[in-house]
């Protein structure tokens, strides 16, 4: 059926009239996504704000930190540049043009998400300091020592581990590392005690607990039958801390070695005179 002609530029405009309401619901409906997603970005950028100022405030302190907090700091820094260059970003790209919202919209929940986990790693970073803060490096080491004189070994072994982590730098260090020898060595586990004997020697110069982590480590290879390295180790023992208790003990230890090896130098075997031969009976 045609239509009449009075109709026909009715219907048009009804047409265009529809047409001009749909356009405009998703105008409007793209300003509120838009508005939604500046308020996002608002709220991470606030987000971010704090972030970096607690970050500075690790920073501070940043000397009396542990090499693992400095890291952790480091990367954080790293990470919040990236943030802060993907936000700009965000933001341009929202106020340039209406056009690729959803795809902004996704980059957007990655970013939130990021954000999120980067909170919670700098939260763990405070909180390790406030914890550290509350322990007194003393009464750790003293507690450490205690259950190593009562026999607890496994547990003074942790104790001491755990000073060494908490203070790598206090006065006592040398001497915790130097208890985790002996720890480890009351457990049966010599080859390990070796290893942190040796430690003490070479991380901890200044250290008084040397001459016994030397004098230890010698008498530690000599129970594990290397008499060449626990001579070696004992002479250093005399030679290097001449004054001490240890050199003292070295030197009887190392006497001892020597006599003991005199005995087992074999003495030359007489040689036996050989039987006279038999005469022979002359045939009468």
């Amino acid at each position: 059926m045609r239509l009449s002609k009075p109709l026909f530029p009715l219907l048009l405009s009804l047409l265009f009239l529809f047409g001009c309401v749909a356009t405009t619901k998703e105008m409007e409906a793209l300003d509120t996504r838009i508005t939604l997603m500046n308020s996002r970005i608002d709220h991470m950028e606030k987000r971010l704000s704090d972030l970096e100022g607690r970050v500075d405030q690790l920073t501070k302190t940043e000397k009396k930190d542990t090499y693992t907090l400095r890291a952790s700091i480091a990367d954080t820094n790293v990470t919040l540049k990236q943030l802060e260059e993907d936000l700009r970003y965000l933001r341009d790209g929202v106020e340039r043009s209406g056009k690729g919202v959803s795809d902004l919209g996704d980059r957007m929940t990655q970013l939130e998400n990021r954000l999120a986990a980067l909170e919670k790693g700098v939260k763990g970073i405070e909180t390790a300091k406030k914890t550290k803060k509350t322990l007194d490096p003393q009464n750790l080491y003293d507690t450490a020592l205690q259950l190593f004189r009562s026999g607890q070994y496994l547990d003074a072994l942790e104790s001491f581990k755990k000073f060494l982590k908490e203070f790598p730098d206090h006065s006592l260090a040398g001497n915790a590392q130097y208890w985790i020898g002996e720890s480890l060595l009351a457990m049966g586990k010599k080859k390990e005690a070796i290893l942190s004997f040796d430690k003490v020697v070479k991380g901890y110069p200044n250290s008084p607990k040397i001459p016994s982590a030397l004098l230890k480590e010698a008498l530690t290879f000599l129970s594990l039958g290397n008499r060449a390295v626990a001579r070696i180790l004992l002479k250093r023992v005399i030679n290097d801390y001449p004054d001490t208790d240890q050199a003292k003990i070295a030197a009887r230890k190392l006497k001892a070695l020597t006599k003991k090896r005199s005995t087992k130098i074999k003495k030359p075997v007489k040689s036996k005179t050989p039987p006279r031969p038999k005469a022979k009976k002359e045939n009468r």
